[in-house]
């Protein structure tokens, strides 16, 4: 649109100057240095105006070539951004479909095309690590740390993370611990420790990231306590493995008193103190706790703490069948505390209804227990390999 108007606008002077011409061509004399010009002065008007159009293309011309160096530069760069772009795309595509060889050959084409290099070649490092080439995942991002030293955090991380996927728990610990010591309230940073701690199972250095985070908030109240109390509950199994029961009594005292009252905790603990002489404590626990809220788990436990008073525990045990009559694990812990108190009768009838709901390995096992305290061992030996082979069908 701009040329045609050009082009008419030329048209227009050509027909006007061709009419002033025909009418009236004037007349011009210029005299320089002893030069004598004569001309009509249309001549002379179109002359200067071509030297003038010549000049001004001519300056035009040295301007755009003294621009073009620039001119270049900035092309191929507006180009390598076209492809850096294209290249990013494709490969996002590609991790999309999961085709990980074609992500990372097109996020590497990406990076020599890119500003920012270092970003793309992480996004390569997960390609390279989704295709176990961890040596490769490294080199990429050994690249991005040349290409970005300061970006120690965003790598160190990302690093971290791919660590972590590939079980390289150790390696992760000493890159987490690097970044921590430099940014100590950076959020990912706590989030991933203490992942990484959960999986060494460190739970005392859970705990004490958990009491950080927990001022934070970086998670719920909710999330903050169940991590809490599988830590606790890694730490109670821990000291149980010592075998030092003075060491899982302090720590049992330790906990703060809401996680005491969680029944999983109460389960742990127990277990672990069975392993230990004198149960009486326990005894009282877990009569406290049952009364409160009704656990299975607590209720088969129940049957194998040892009360100081086993006649009491038994009446215990047995007001409990008002409201759960048909419950196979009290009618299961009732047999064992009549086995204990030699009562074989009640023991075998208890047993017998609990089996008669729901079969269970352990309470074969007590059948077996039950006729071995009687002599019958032949009887035994069948409820022993009754429950062995439950166990194995169970697997």
């Amino acid at each position: 649109m701009k040329y045609l108007l050009l082009s008419l606008l030329t048209l227009f002077l050509a027909i006007a100057i061709g009419s002033v011409v025909v009418k009236d061509s004037g007349y011009m004399f210029l005299s320089i240095s002893g030069w004598k010009i004569e001309t009509s002065a249309v001549l002379f008007f179109i002359i200067l105006f071509l030297v003038f159009i010549l000049v001004y293309f001519l300056i035009r011309g040295l301007v755009r070539g003294w621009q073009l160096p620039k001119d270049i530069r900035t092309w191929k760069i507006n180009k390598k951004q076209y492809l850096s772009e294209k290249y990013i795309t494709d490969g996002l595509v590609n991790m999309t479909e999961g085709n990980w060889k074609e992500m990372e050959s097109k996020f590497c084409k990406a990076a020599s095309n890119s500003k920012n290099p270092h970003i793309i070649y992480l996004c390569a490092a997960r390609a390279a690590q989704e295709m176990n080439a961890l040596k490769k995942r490294d080199e990429y991002l050994r690249l991005a740390h040349t290409h970005n030293p300061d970006a120690i955090l965003t790598i160190g991380l990302t690093q971290a993370e791919l660590q972590l996927n590939q079980k390289q728990t150790v390696q992760a610990l000493a890159t987490l611990n690097n970044l921590y010591e430099k940014w100590p309230e950076q959020v990912r940073t706590k989030q991933l420790l203490l992942e990484t701690y959960t999986l060494l199972k460190d739970w005392q250095a859970v705990i004490e990231l958990l009491c950080l985070i927990e001022k934070k908030n970086l998670y719920t109240p909710g999330v903050i306590e169940d991590k809490k109390i599988n830590a606790y509950a890694g730490l109670l199994k821990d000291a149980g493995i010592s075998g030092d029961r003075k060491k899982l009594n302090k720590l049992w005292e330790e906990i703060p008193r809401k996680l005491k009252h969680k029944h999983h905790l109460i389960e742990v603990y127990i277990s672990e103190r069975l392993k230990f002489e004198d149960t009486v404590d326990c005894e009282v626990l877990l009569k406290e706790r049952i009364k409160r809220q009704w656990d299975r788990k607590l209720v088969r436990l129940y049957g194998l703490v040892i009360a100081k008073d086993s006649d009491k525990q038994l009446h215990t045990a047995e007001s409990w069948l008002s409201t759960y009559t048909h419950d196979p694990a009290l009618l299961l812990t009732l047999g064992r505390i009549c086995i204990r108190n030699s009562l074989w009768s009640k023991a075998k009838e208890y047993l017998q209804k609990s089996a008669d709901i729901q079969e269970s390995s352990d309470t074969f096992f007590q059948f077996a227990n039950l006729y071995q305290h009687q002599g019958d061992y032949k009887q035994a030996v069948i409820y022993y390999e009754k429950g062995l082979t439950l166990i194995s069908e169970e697997k």
